[in-house]
């Protein structure tokens, strides 16, 4: 291209009109963000459901313990790691003690290849979630030295425990919480909707193939639908 044909061209593109882009459409308002406590847990239970997840309310930390056991009783487990011994007041050891289960948190192993080992060696694996998502059925977990993202994917069941107080309507919800505190960004975040499926091997859909193939939410109920009872992540 000659040099006169290229001031050409630059010359019209400069010269041409320039176009007002449009307003932005108002963001619509969800149906979820106007559903009150109760709702939320219908909606967060019945979207989990359609994705093969189950959903439990304790009325408070002793009825968690109760939950768990029926969880091991029915799905026949024996030996469990957890991310620690007490997630949200739920005394994990004596639940296992209570139903002569093998109870490991985090913090008993100091070498990683043994705690690796160990989490694909458990039935399950129990970990604290910081938030629950109504519209999808979602957990949302940050992960961080004494909650390591391998209890939660590595385990073939993985069991989440969350107080009812950390129930959100809408994603936007919980984007807003993790990461207004500029100073408090977490290194891992990460959403888990059901257990992890693929359609890639010939166009059939399959569930658990990259990590848990069950997962139970147990929602801590205590104090009522609008009383904070949480000790912070597990």
């Amino acid at each position: 291209m000659s040099m006169q044909a290229r001031e050409e061209i630059l010359g019209r593109l400069k010269s041409a009109r320039k176009n007002t882009p449009a307003a932005r459409p108002a963001k619509p308002v969800l149906s979820e963000i106007n559903l009150d406590k109760e709702q939320l847990l219908q909606r967060f239970t019945s979207e989990l459901n359609a994705q093969t997840g189950a959903v439990y309310q304790a009325k408070d930390k002793e009825d968690a313990v109760r939950i768990l056991s029926e969880i091991a009783s029915a799905e026949g487990l024996k030996s469990i790691l957890a991310t620690s011994a007490d997630i949200y007041g739920v005394d994990i050891r004596a639940f296992g003690s209570q139903n002569n289960i093998s109870v490991s948190t985090v913090q008993d192993f100091s070498d990683r290849k043994a705690f690796r080992e160990s989490a694909f060696a458990v039935d399950a694996g129990i970990t604290s979630a910081d938030f629950a998502v109504a519209e999808t059925g979602t957990l949302g977990v940050i992960f961080y030295k004494d909650q390591p993202r391998l209890v939660s994917i590595a385990p073939p069941v993985h069991i989440a425990i969350v107080p009812v107080d950390n129930l959100y309507p809408v994603y936007e919800n919980v984007i807003d919480q993790v990461f207004d505190n500029t100073d408090k960004i977490p290194s891992q975040f990460c959403f888990i909707t059901g257990p992890s499926s693929t359609a890639d091997i010939k166009g059939v859909h399959f569930k658990g193939m990259h990590g848990p193939v069950k997962i139970f939410v147990i929602f801590i109920m205590t104090g009522g639908m609008g009383h904070e009872n949480s000790n912070g992540p597990g």
